[in-house]
């Protein structure tokens, strides 16, 4: 009775050998497309990293340039900003002075018209003293000639 084990023991090592052998196939077929994989997975990435870097490279100038801009944008606004409370302040100054000098024009006006009002008056009154004086003259003149 011992022949049957034998062979079925025969057979199942058999079995077991050949599932060995058929995973390690398996394997080394899955090894083998692993490391072509890997291969075109690291030519990708060179290509990538070839073709990137320059485009990285544009972007970061972009992104310098853009900061200065930003920076001269920032300087020139800020200029603006400064040359307007300049303007801004000589203007009040400016209109406060001729706030002032249309006051002080107003009061010599009206200093010129009060000097002149006298004045027409002074001469109304000196024409009226000439008349009458002439008339005076002209009736002294009329009573000497009689």
């Amino acid at each position: 009775m011992t022949g049957w084990t034998e062979v079925l023991t025969a057979i199942s090592t058999t079995i077991i050998a050949l599932a060995v052998v058929a995973f390690s196939v398996a394997v080394i077929a899955l090894t083998r497309r692993l490391t072509d994989l890997s291969r075109n997975v690291e030519r990708l990435l060179d290509t990538m990293d070839r073709d990137a870097r320059p485009a990285l490279e544009a972007v970061r100038r972009t992104a310098d340039e853009a900061s200065r801009v930003a920076i001269l944008v920032r300087d020139e606004a800020e200029g603006i900003v400064g040359t307007s409370k300049t303007v801004r302040g000589r203007i009040e100054r400016t209109a406060a002075s001729l706030e002032d000098r249309f006051i002080e024009l107003e009061t010599l006006v009206g200093l010129l018209q009060n000097e002149v009002e006298e004045t027409v008056l002074d001469v109304a009154a000196a024409l009226r003293m000439t008349r009458r004086g002439s008339g005076l003259l002209r009736r002294i003149k009329r009573a000497l000639a009689r």
